[in-house]
């Protein structure tokens, strides 16, 4: 139980020391990849979605945990 959470504390630790750039990259990348849509498409979506962290935790954390990351 505690590993869980040392993992998810890691985590956010992470993705609150990306710069906005890096933010936004990271979620076009996690997004195009897992959804099998356009890079224009992802990248738009990074953009509405940029201040919903939750979005970014959940995309990172089905790519690092799922055995098949694109779902």
């Amino acid at each position: 139980m505690f590993e869980n959470f040392r993992f998810r504390d890691n985590i956010d630790t992470f993705l609150n020391s990306l710069t906005y750039w890096q933010t936004l990259n990271l979620f076009t990348v996690l997004a195009q990849g897992q959804s099998h849509i356009s890079y224009s498409d992802a990248k738009a979506k990074a953009i509405i979605n940029y201040d919903d962290k939750e979005k970014l935790k959940i995309l990172l954390e089905q790519a690092l945990n799922s055995p098949d990351p694109k779902m």
